[in-house]
């Protein structure tokens, strides 16, 4: 059976509350949602959600305040509101870490905070990237036992670090054979590949902070093994971690050399197609697979 979602009505009360009054405080002060977004540094979306009332990081309200020319009283609320917030989120946080494989539990912890996300995958698509209907297949294929759970622990990740955290910036580097793999896997029918092309460009589409890279068989002879660069602001050190062989990478003496994967990168990076052609590559396998008999 599936747990029970974490927010309490409390909680879902006191975000929408927080969302009204920002709303208020920014049409008083004059301003727009893609206004206050640009004085913010965040996108549109971000102040939309923040309104509407999705959880968000405490750290968003404290980027907005300073524009709402809200009073000393005025802040105070907010602020009081957004703390009503927190036990549904540390609920939900201590859920996921309780299922998380204990390797992985310092990368659960420390995510949220990071700045910037570089990620490679290659035969696979990470478990950020996944839409739910190809999370229940590949779950339903390594015979997990709870697959409702699972699929509840990846989403919310998934929101914990695309909604709560928009001032990070994630770098997804995938190969072309994980497209491939979508679309001609006999395994996956065709409403799961059609909605795994039509998440991954729903994504980076809402999602102006996450930028999605395709790399082609044809730049690259041989891959590094998947991995993932977590940055933070000072003084906080750089963390990395590879989901393929269950191992953390960090800077701290004895760790495995984080140089050499920022090298790795490089060299995805420069051999990856733009933004734009990416674009056309998913495009393409989306009708290539609806084609399909």
């Amino acid at each position: 059976m599936a747990r029970p979602p974490s927010p309490s009505p409390d909680d879902s009360a006191s975000r929408r509350q927080l969302g009204l009054k920002v709303r208020a405080l920014r049409k008083r002060a004059g301003l727009t949602q893609e206004r206050l977004a640009e004085q913010v540094k965040y996108h549109q979306t971000v102040i939309s959600r923040l309104e509407q009332g999705y959880k968000l990081s405490p750290g968003v309200l404290e980027q907005v305040l300073p524009c709402l020319g809200a009073t000393t009283a005025e802040q105070a609320e907010l602020r009081s509101l957004n703390d009503a917030n927190e036990p549904g989120r540390a609920k939900r946080d201590h859920e996921l870490l309780k299922a998380g494989a204990p390797w992985f539990r310092p990368v659960l912890e420390r995510e949220p905070a990071a700045t910037r996300i570089l990620s490679w995958t290659g035969e696979r698509l990470k478990g950020l990237l996944q839409a739910e209907s190809y999370m229940i297949a590949q779950f339903s294929e390594h015979d997990v036992h709870d697959i409702a759970d699972a699929v509840a622990d990846r989403a919310g990740r998934t929101v914990r670090a695309f909604t709560e955290n928009p001032g990070c910036r994630y770098e997804f580097l995938i190969s072309e054979s994980a497209i491939e793999r979508v679309v001609q896997c006999v395994t996956v029918n065709q409403y799961v590949a059609v909605d795994q092309l039509k998440h991954l460009l729903d994504l980076v589409d809402r999602n102006p902070n996450i930028d999605l890279r395709v790399v082609p068989y044809a730049n690259r002879l041989h891959v590094s093994p998947d991995f993932t660069i977590m940055e933070f602001a000072e003084p906080e050190p750089t963390f990395g971690y590879s989901d393929l062989l269950r191992t953390l990478v960090t800077t701290d003496e004895g760790g495995l050399d984080l140089d050499h994967l920022r090298e790795c990168w490089d060299r995805l990076h420069r051999s990856a197609l733009t933004a734009e052609q990416t674009r056309a590559v998913l495009e393409k396998a989306l009708h290539r697979h609806r084609l399909s008999p």
